[in-house]
C-alpha cells in the first residue's frame, strides 16, 4: 500500500488537487488559464480571496468545496481498502481511523517533538504551535463538536467538510509531522524532482508526500467517519447524498467517475499493460501541467494552513 501511495502519479495528483482549490481565488488570469487548459480548474475553490481590509483569507463553507474534500479522500480510502484486500493481511484488512484523536500521553501514537525546517520558519512555527497542550485542547473541542449528533444536525455536509478540513484536519497533519532528513522546498515553484518519490519521503506536512505516511490513514479514517456520523445524526441510510454528481476529485479521463482518478490505475498497472500506459500518460500530463504552472510564476500555497478566519 505504501509503495502504491508513493507512486509519482499519486503524489502529483494529491499535490495538484490541493493546490488548485486552495490557490484559485488568488491566482492571476494566466495561472488560471494553465489550470483550465490541463483540466484542473476547481469547480469550488476551498478558500476566498484575501479580505481587502485585513488581508486574511476565509474558508468557503457553503460553496460545496467541503463535499469535494470529503469525497476525494473517501475515494482514496476505498482504493487503499481494495489494495489491502488483495494483500490479505488479517492485521490490516482495511483503513481504520482513530476512534478518538490520541491524547498527548498516548504511547502508540506519540506526537513528534517540534523541529526546525531550513528556510521555512513559518511552517516550523506552525508545526510547533500544533504540538502544544493548548492546541490539543482546541482539537478536543472540535472533535466534540464534529461528533455531536445535535450539532451535526445543524450542519450541511458541505459545511461539515469545509470546517473539518481547515480546522482539525490541517491541525492534525502538522501535529503529527516529524523531523525528516530533508524537506521538499516549501513555497517553491513545484519542486517535483523524482528524488522526492522515494517511499521514505512521507512527510505529513506536504501534500506531495502526506498520503505515503501510515498516520495519514489513521487521520483520514477519523475524518471519513464523520460522514457516517452526519448520516446517522440526520437519520439517513444508503448512499451519501452528495450535492454533485460526482464531487470534484480532479481530471477523470475515461475512468468511472465514482472511483479515484489515479488509484485504480496504480493498482492494476503492470509493465506493458494498458493501465500502465494510461498511468504514464497521466504522469506526463501532470508533469507538463507543473512545468506550465512554473512558467506563469505560480508557487505552492502554504502547507496545511491552520490560522484562518472562520474555522
Amino acid at each position: 500500500m505504501i509503495d502504491a501511495m508513493a507512486e509519482r502519479a499519486m503524489r502529483l495528483h494529491h499535490m495538484l488537487w490541493h493546490t488548485a482549490r486552495d490557490s484559485w481565488a488568488v491566482l492571476t488570469p494566466d495561472q488560471r488559464d494553465v489550470f483550465r487548459h490541463h483540466g484542473w480548474e476547481p469547480p469550488r475553490p476551498s478558500l476566498t480571496a484575501p479580505d481587502p481590509v485585513t488581508g486574511r483569507r476565509s474558508v468557503e463553507r457553503e460553496n460545496g468545496s467541503g463535499e469535494d474534500f470529503l469525497y476525494m479522500h473517501r475515494q482514496m480510502i476505498a482504493g487503499v481498502d481494495e489494495i489491502l484486500a488483495e494483500v490479505g493481511d488479517p492485521q490490516h484488512p482495511r483503513v481504520e481511523g482513530w476512534p478518538s484523536i490520541p491524547a498527548p500521553e498516548n504511547t502508540e501514537f506519540p506526537v513528534p517533538p517540534p523541529f526546525d525546517i531550513p528556510d521555512d520558519a513559518d511552517t516550523a512555527d506552525a508545526i510547533s504551535s500544533t504540538k502544544t497542550q493548548a492546541s490539543f485542547d482546541q482539537i478536543r473541542q472540535w472533535e466534540a463538536e464534529f461528533t455531536d449528533p445535535a450539532k451535526l444536525r445543524q450542519m450541511t455536509l458541505r459545511n461539515l467538510g469545509a470546517r473539518v478540513e481547515f480546522s482539525i484536519h490541517n491541525r492534525l497533519h502538522l501535529r503529527w509531522s516529524a523531523q525528516m532528513p530533508e524537506y521538499r522546498p516549501g513555497g517553491d515553484a513545484f519542486s517535483v524532482d523524482t528524488r522526492w518519490d522515494d517511499a521514505a519521503y512521507n512527510w505529513l506536512a506536504d501534500t506531495y508526500s502526506a498520503h505515503v505516511n501510515p498516520i495519514f490513514w489513521k487521520l483520514h479514517g477519523w475524518v471519513d467517519a464523520r460522514i457516517d456520523d452526519w448520516m446517522a445524526a440526520n437519520n439517513l441510510t444508503g448512499s451519501v447524498p452528495w450535492s454533485f454528481h460526482p464531487p470534484w476529485s480532479g481530471p477523470m479521463g475515461d475512468h468511472d467517475h465514482h472511483h479515484h482518478p489515479v488509484v485504480p490505475l496504480v493498482r492494476r498497472a503492470r509493465p506493458g499493460n494498458h493501465e500502465a500506459d494510461v498511468l504514464q500518460s497521466r504522469v506526463t500530463a501532470m508533469e507538463t501541467a507543473v512545468e506550465h504552472l512554473k512558467g506563469v510564476g505560480l508557487t505552492e500555497p502554504a502547507r496545511f494552513p491552520v490560522d484562518l478566519y472562520g474555522d
